[in-house]
């Protein structure tokens, strides 16, 4: 997991969605166990970068009040 200066944009949570939906698709049709480990944690990461990117925008909303 990487660190937010910044909540992400709209686009930007829009593209990692899109991505979040590609690893769910590939751990419900994979036949491999290494690809499903694989997306797994892809998703884990995009999953837990999109918690921390809503959480730094309310940080920052009750900041600014």
């Amino acid at each position: 997991m990487r660190l937010l200066d910044e909540p992400w944009s709209p686009l930007e949570i829009r593209s990692q969605l899109d991505s979040l939906n590609g690893n769910i698709s590939r751990i419900c049709v994979s036949d491999s166990a290494e690809e499903i480990i694989s997306s797994l944690g892809f998703a884990t990461d995009r999953l837990s970068m999109l918690a921390y990117s809503r959480i730094k925008e309310i940080s920052s909303k009750e900041v600014k009040q």
